[in-house]
Parts: structure tokens; sequence; C-alpha cells
């Protein structure tokens, strides 16, 4: 088989390479960036094509070309909502393992997607917001984009003074939010048909810009279980999603959902296999927390020094496994070069560049 792979930009596309190749398929890669950190891992081929977003007729050219030639279509980052305009006008064999495209686009909206969660789990209080007449000025509420991504745009104190620049409308609404208070949870799923395949949850650790993890620790709830289990059924989802969660020490509340790929993919990789056209997943007993190359030092040892928690943070170095394993040390460099390129030439935050191209904003 001949499996495409898009958003090579996003570490977890290198366990989808190891994934693939061991079963003996082919991998293409994609993207819209130069130098995305999968390009350089082994076995691959890499072809660029247009932004989604700045140039989707380009695009959407480059891809139909593209999948007229595989068998297997894999999008892992936020190009999945242009890739699924361009499924809907092609006529192919090829199979896209992502969900219908009025659920994919539901469950991104940060209000609508609401409609599909159970029991199992809570939802805080939220309001859509179409104006700014009707926020409430309340510091017990959050205000975000119904799309937004990193926990960027968020408002955590709803002032008068915060909300001055902003802008509402039915063409960008947001929702204001009950303030959950309590520990964060992420979970990722692989999801076939309804049937769920794999299911990990983890802890998200030293956030970049206070939203971004670059850690991720083993996680255990069998609500999340059971609530992952019932949306798989309750959708007939196919594809990878993911969910945030604030556990307050009681209940566990749902505040949105990702149907795309995140790092929860490196945390199932070691027990997930693909056999016969089909995925497999035999858990580990006591699974590996993940890091991100050594941006533990680079990005908080400095502040781990004046807190006297570096000997934590080595700790928790050492007992992790590297997501870009494999990946050599000029391939890293190229990558991490590209993206700070892009910060200074578009006045971005680095996490801002790593995806604006990419981003769909409805």
């Amino acid at each position: 088989m001949k499996i495409l792979i898009t958003c090579p930009r996003a570490p977890v596309t290198i366990e989808w390479i190891r994934i693939f190749t061991k079963a003996g398929h082919e991998v293409l890669l994609v993207d819209s960036l130069s130098f995305p950190i999968a390009k350089y891992y082994k076995n691959t081929k890499f072809i660029k094509v247009s932004s989604p977003r700045l140039d989707f007729e380009n695009y959407k050219k480059d891809m139909t070309k593209l999948i007229d030639k595989v068998d297997w279509v894999i999008p892992n980052c936020e190009d999945i909502f242009f890739l699924s305009k361009v499924r809907d006008s092609l006529e192919t064999d090829a199979f896209f393992f992502m969900p219908k495209s009025d659920l994919l686009f539901e469950l991104h909206h940060k209000f609508n997607f609401f409609e599909h969660l159970n029991k199992h789990v809570k939802m805080p209080k939220t309001k859509l917001l179409t104006s700014k007449e009707q926020i409430e000025i309340d510091e017990n509420t959050i205000l975000k984009p119904v799309y937004s991504r990193f926990g960027r745009s968020v408002i955590r104190e709803v002032t008068e003074k915060n909300i001055e620049k902003i802008e509402v409308s039915e063409a960008y609404p947001w929702v204001q939010q009950e303030r959950i208070v309590g520990e964060a949870i992420c979970n990722y799923a692989l999801v076939l048909n309804g049937e769920l395949l794999a299911h990990v949850a983890y802890r998200p650790m030293y956030l970049l810009n206070g939203a971004a993890a670059t850690y991720f620790e083993p996680y255990v709830d069998e609500r999340l279980d059971k609530f992952m289990a019932q949306f798989a059924k309750d959708t007939n989802y196919t594809g990878q999603v993911a969910f945030d969660f604030i556990d307050d020490g009681k209940d566990l509340y749902v505040l949105e959902c990702n149907p795309r790929a995140t790092s929860g993919l490196h945390l199932l990789s070691e027990g997930l296999t693909f056999e016969d056209e089909v995925f497999k997943y035999r858990p580990k007993e006591q699974p590996s927390a993940y890091r991100v190359s050594t941006t533990l030092y680079s990005l908080f040892g400095f502040q781990a020094l004046l807190k006297g928690e570096f000997k934590q943070l080595h700790q928790d170095y050492k007992r992790a496994k590297d997501v870009l394993e494999g990946v050599p040390f000029y391939g890293q460099s190229l990558s991490m070069f590209g993206m700070l390129q892009r910060a200074v030439m578009y006045r971005k935050e680095i996490t801002s560049a790593s995806t604006f191209d990419i981003e769909f904003d409805g």
C-alpha cells in the first residue's frame, strides 16, 4: 500500500512512519512547509504542496494529483478541514482516515461539539456569542473564539478592559464559558466506523506559552474509556480524535474537541501496529512518558533553577522518551530554523507561526 500522510511538521507523523514502514508500506509526506520535522526521518518521500489556507485552489490541485496515486490518506493537523473539501469534490478509491465533513466541522466548533457528548463527562456552562454586547462581565468565566488552538486568544479574566479590542460577530463567534478549576487532562483515540481501536489519556506538562505541552505523562481514568467508547459508537466516527478535560477532583469536564491527531499518538505508538490493513493495539502495562527533544532544558531549565525544581525537571527528562528519536540533529536544526524564520517574518509567536498557513477559522 501507498500511504499519504499530511502535515509532517507534527512530530506524531514520525510515529505513523514507523508503524506503516514496519508493516511494509510506502509512506509519502506532504506539507506546505519547506522543512517539516518528519521530512528528515528515514524511509520517507516528501512533496511540498501549496498552503491550504493561503492558496486553496492550488492546494486542491496538488492534493488531487497525489490522492489519485495512493491507497490511504491520513491527515494530522488542521489541514484536515481543507482536505475534507477536496475529498468531497473527488471520485476516488483512496481511503481517508477521517470523519465525514459535517461531523468534522461540528466537532471543531467549541459550542456545537457539545451536542455529541454523553453522560460519562460533564460540560461547563457555555454560551455562544455572536456580538460583543452579549458578553457578561464575570471573572468566573473565560472567553475564547469558537475556532482557536494552543489556548490562543483565550481571555481568562473577563473585564471591560480585556474585551476592548476583541471582535465578536456572526462571522467570528466566541463562547463564554464557566471557569473550571482543576487538573488538565487530554486524551487521544483511533476509531474506525464507530469502533474504538485504541485510546490513551495523559497529563500535558511543561507548557509552552502556558498552553502547548512539551511533555506527556500517561494517565488512566475509567470514565475517559467509557466516554470514548460511547462517543465512537454514537457518532460512528472514523479517524483520529482528541479531547481536553479539566478534573476538578470530583467530575470530569470536557472543554473542547480536536478531530485530528494530537501528541497522544506518541503514548500509543509502542503498542500500535498495522496488520492486514487493520490497526491492532496491545497496551503496555507501564507506558512511557514522552518529551519533545531537549526542550525541557532549553525552555524550562532556567525557570526550574529559580524555583528550586531543576532536580525534578532532570528526573522527568531522564525517564521520558524523545518524540524526535531517529531524526538527525541537522534535521531538527533546519526545522527549528524554519519555524523561527517564519515567526520573525510574519511577526508571530512560534506557536502561531507553526500553524497559521493551515488553520481553519470558519
